[in-house]
């Protein structure tokens, strides 16, 4: 069974330079950047009623929660693996724990068929941890010279939403 870390960095999903990042201590990792470009349009088009959540502080957590899933989705996909996972999410969606769980049984266990049962763990990171420390570097890297990142576009994203 593999053990992953997942963690963000940054101060608003849609945000500048937010970075989601998964990672193991074999070295695995994986990491995706919002632009400037894609925030402007997820935005917009969340104002103008394009997407199915409701304009109001429960309907735009909901639906940072699925665009946070979603890239969770084609992190893990990049990798290409299969098997038995198990998740140690860092809490930065707090209260929203069973959503998070919800969306990773679809797009993890459903669409990558990953097993991922019940070993979902929600947890504080302290600053040694790995996704921590590369999803800070990651969004520091302000001239993408890593190789971690993988790339995603308005559609990529959009076929979920």
């Amino acid at each position: 069974m593999q053990e992953f870390e997942i963690d963000v960095s940054g101060h608003d999903l849609l945000s500048k330079d937010y970075v989601i990042c998964i990672a193991n201590k074999n070295g695995i990792i994986r990491g995706f950047k919002f632009d400037e470009n894609l925030i402007y349009s997820l935005s917009y088009r969340y104002s103008q009623d394009f997407y199915k959540y409701k304009k109001s502080k429960k309907g735009k957590s909901l639906f940072k929660v699925r665009l946070y899933s979603i890239v969770i989705y084609y992190l893990f996909q990049s990798l290409e693996i299969k098997g038995e996972l198990s998740l140690k999410v860092c809490k930065d969606f707090e209260g929203r724990e069973n959503d998070i769980r919800e969306n990773f049984r679809f797009f993890l266990g459903n669409k990558l068929n990953l097993n991922i049962n019940e070993r979902i763990y929600f947890v504080k990171f302290d600053k040694d941890s790995i996704a921590d420390r590369y999803a800070f570097l990651m969004r520091k890297d302000k001239k993408d010279k890593m190789n971690t990142y993988i790339k995603l576009n308005l559609e990529d994203l959009e076929k979920w939403l």
